[in-house]
């Protein structure tokens, strides 16, 4: 029951951020959201273990290369903005979020370390991008 909470929380969040950089003289949009440890027993709803210094990735294409990057807060939260240009460079739909989770920071380790999570696009009836969010994690070798 947690994991929809937790989708609806990012969501929020990237729509926030979004609606918030928008206001900007450069129109844009935000991906955000916060990193979690993927091994909280379900027994223990809501007790989610954050992850600060989680490194962030945005990649795209087939070659996965890297187009942004950060570092996780000491909260878990992360962001990425683009403006109107960047997202005519690349289709943020083709790219994904990787997380590379530190050493020691979660009690299970995906393979590789590593979570991905598809980036989703929210639009509008004219089929125009109102938001981005991302989509449900995956877990793959770095």
């Amino acid at each position: 029951m947690a994991l929809p909470s937790t989708l609806l929380l990012i969501t929020l969040l990237s729509i926030g951020f979004t609606v918030s950089y928008a206001q900007g003289d450069l129109a844009g949009f935000a991906v955000g959201g916060v990193i979690f440890c993927p091994n909280t027993s379900l027994a223990a709803v809501g007790t989610y273990r954050v992850v600060p210094q989680a490194t962030v990735d945005v990649v795209c294409g087939r070659s996965q290369s890297v187009v942004r990057s950060t570092t996780t807060n000491s909260a878990g939260i992360f962001s990425f903005f683009f403006n109107r240009v960047e997202t005519l460079l690349f289709n943020l739909e083709e790219c994904q979020i990787r997380v590379i989770l530190p050493p020691g920071s979660c009690v299970f380790v995906p393979p590789g370390g590593s979570i991905r999570y598809t980036i989703i696009s929210i639009r509008n009836r004219l089929g125009i991008v109102n938001a981005y969010i991302l989509g449900a994690p995956t877990y793959v070798l770095a």
